[in-house]
């Protein structure tokens, strides 16, 4: 699983068969729970996932968290 710090919070993205799944990942206790309402194209490569999660979440970032970067 790919694991990303969107503006402070963690999602994990996962490659299932042709389809991209997010989950909510808690780093602290390693546990994670799928979000159905956040959809990734299929058609995304891995590389393109932190642009498209910054389009979407934009509005969530600040000073202290301005950006989308993968941790693992």
């Amino acid at each position: 699983m790919l694991i990303y710090n969107v503006f402070g919070r963690y999602l994990g993205v996962k490659r299932v068969a042709e389809s991209w799944q997010v989950f909510r990942v808690d780093r602290n206790e390693g546990k994670h729970s799928r979000l159905y309402n956040i959809i990734i194209p299929d058609e995304l490569s891995e590389a393109e996932i932190p642009g498209w999660l910054g389009d979407i979440f934009h509005e969530a970032a600040s000073e202290q968290h301005p950006d989308v970067t993968r941790v693992e």
